[in-house]
């Protein structure tokens, strides 16, 4: 977990002399299954890339601090919510972390419903509002210049990871 930032950041400074933003998701190509994964790693530009730093960082040491297994539900999150928006999003290239940002939040919120933790529901809800001004416009279709389907897609899959891991069988299975 403690590379996954600086991961972030040195794709972004490579891509700015190779051409990766091309393996972007795109929904319902070949290619596009490239993105699923690699989709959180690549960033249009410097504004960007911080908008995506900050709350994914914030969630990420949450998570490290609440969950057991946190990498699972990170590649697990990523991985369901790429799935769904390679599936059914809007044809676009997209591109940056936002979707696993959501994804957490999504994942902090049901977690903290399902295990009590006010603390958890309380952060993640405060990232989610300073998080590309408030969550519900980031989640709306018009908004232009943004993945809202890959910030729904992520929010949706978060949800189900964590009711997932709630479920004992689950948790022994995947942890």
């Amino acid at each position: 977990m403690v590379f996954f930032i600086p991961v972030i950041w040195v794709t972004f400074f490579v891509s700015k002399v190779l051409p990766l933003k091309k393996f972007g998701l795109i929904p319902r190509a070949g290619t596009g299954l490239l993105g699923v994964a690699g989709m959180p790693f690549l960033h249009q530009d410097f504004k960007h890339l911080m908008s995506n730093t900050v709350p994914l960082a914030l969630l990420l040491l949450l998570l490290y601090r609440t969950a057991a297994g946190a990498l699972t539900v990170v590649v697990c999150t990523q991985l369901l919510g790429g799935t769904v928006l390679w599936l059914v999003g809007r044809s676009a290239i997209h591109i940056g972390a936002s979707l696993l940002v959501f994804g957490l939040t999504g994942f902090h919120i049901a977690n903290g419903l399902l295990e009590g933790q006010i603390t958890s529901i309380g952060i993640a809800l405060l990232v989610a509002a300073l998080y590309g001004g408030t969550f519900l416009t980031s989640i709306n279709p018009w908004r232009k210049g943004s993945s809202w389907d890959g910030h729904l897609c992520g929010f949706l899959a978060g949800v189900v990871v964590a009711v997932a891991f709630s479920s004992s069988w689950v948790a022994e299975l995947l942890l």
